[in-house]
């Protein structure tokens, strides 16, 4: 059977070339976020007040601003891995009719998602009757809320308006029923003292914070305000290391790593280790969080007991079936959440985004590094104590130039 030229050549590329798409392996990544929370409901008020100028510039309605505001929090968001989990939003308005509208159900985000409603969040004309207001959004919100699992951030659009204090009631009648699993925050497009006090006492009172948008403005400062509400860690990831079931034992053939991870310490004395513990869904919440404890902690006593590792460098936290990587429906992989996880962490603080280079990973960062202090000096950079023979880096302290990307 004869073989064209170019189907031989197309062969010869498919093998030569690593790409992903021809070799059926995902590619790692370069750092995982832990999400601040598992779903975003936005609340967006349409109002007739939001037809009104924006104060600082009457060219354009507030409603003009807030729906710029929505698509730039959008557009900022960073994906968070789906494991067995997405990042769920939903999209409420209110203050053009009687009821609040759910625009969009609560279901997976995506960049793009929201664009189809940005042109026609409000409906025409004025309403002659009283419309839904701010109470009536949080309290459609909460029954989203109570069937979703995990936390919920509200993020909540408005000029503030004359709500007196019912929104406020309302806000504390949400944290009451949910706690910690919901807080609100807020972007404010208005002009009265009034009406952004009233958004920051119902974002107060959940725990939560708004911002004007004049803060948010620009597209980092919508960033850092997006990414605060959204990402709790950004943690480059190191080895998996898997137990036993229902046990904090080690697989036998997982003690091999522990060495490669101590002398990685060893040789990069700026790096601290964060062990997290994972379990599956079999047994009750309370005794899984406790076995992801004891897994965490068994990995860190090999370390310090069989490789003298200082302790005060490695810290032991338990997510339990929280935050399960691998399906638990599938038999085959569900045994994966039996697991501890590795993470390498700088102490470095306030570090703007995406200007910082883990000289040792090669990834470039974005965001914050999980963090304990301020970076005072070249020495906190990620460098071995030691350079290893033969090779050109520089000693601890020295930082070429070219290795800081911006």
């Amino acid at each position: 059977m004869k073989t064209s030229l170019p189907a031989l050549l197309m062969a010869a590329l498919m093998v030569a070339l690593p790409c992903k798409a021809f070799s059926g392996i995902p590619g790692e990544k370069d750092h995982d976020f832990i999400p601040r929370f598992h779903n975003v409901i936005f609340i967006f008020d349409v109002s007739d007040s939001m037809t009104g100028g924006f104060p600082k510039n009457f060219d354009h309605s507030r409603l003009f601003v807030a729906t710029r505001a929505l698509q730039m929090f959008n557009g900022v968001m960073p994906h968070i891995p789906r494991w067995q989990y997405d990042m769920n939003t939903a999209l409420i308005t209110y203050g053009d009719a009687k009821l609040p509208r759910l625009v969009s159900p609560l279901g997976p985000w995506s960049r793009v998602k929201y664009a189809p409603f940005y042109p026609c969040l409000r409906k025409e004309g004025f309403s002659p009757w009283k419309t839904a207001g701010l109470p009536e959004a949080l309290q459609l919100a909460g029954s989203l809320i109570c069937q979703a699992a995990g936390r919920t951030a509200v993020v909540v659009f408005t000029d503030g308006g004359g709500m007196g204090e019912c929104p406020q009631k309302t806000a504390t009648a949400l944290k009451d029923a949910y706690g910690d699993k919901v807080t609100v925050y807020g972007v404010y497009v208005g002009s009265t003292e009034v009406g952004w006090r009233n958004l920051y006492e119902v974002c107060k009172l959940t725990g939560g914070y708004s911002r004007h948008w004049e803060e948010v403005r620009e597209m980092r400062l919508m960033k850092d305000f997006a990414w605060d509400i959204t990402v709790r860690e950004i943690m480059f990831p190191y080895p998996e290391i898997y137990f036993k079931p229902k046990s904090a034992e080690l697989v036998p053939s997982e003690a091999l790593k522990l060495e490669a991870v101590a002398n990685f310490l060893k040789a990069i004395p700026q790096y601290v280790l964060q062990i997290d513990g994972h379990t599956n869904f079999i047994g009750g919440t309370q005794d899984n969080h406790k076995l992801g404890r004891e897994r965490a902690k068994a990995v860190k006593d090999a370390l310090v007991k069989i490789y003298r590792i200082n302790p005060a460098r490695v810290l032991v936290r338990s997510w339990g079936e929280e935050l399960p990587r691998y399906d638990n429906e599938n038999p085959d992989i569900a045994l994966r959440n039996d697991e501890a996880n590795l993470y390498l962490m700088l102490p470095l603080r306030n570090f703007p985004y995406d200007e910082k280079r883990l000289h040792t990973f090669g990834n470039n960062a974005v965001g914050d590094i999980y963090n304990t202090q301020e970076r005072d000096a070249d020495t906190e950079w990620a460098w071995p104590a030691k350079p290893a023979p033969g090779s050109n880096r520089p000693p601890v302290g020295i930082v070429p130039a070219g290795n800081i990307s911006k």
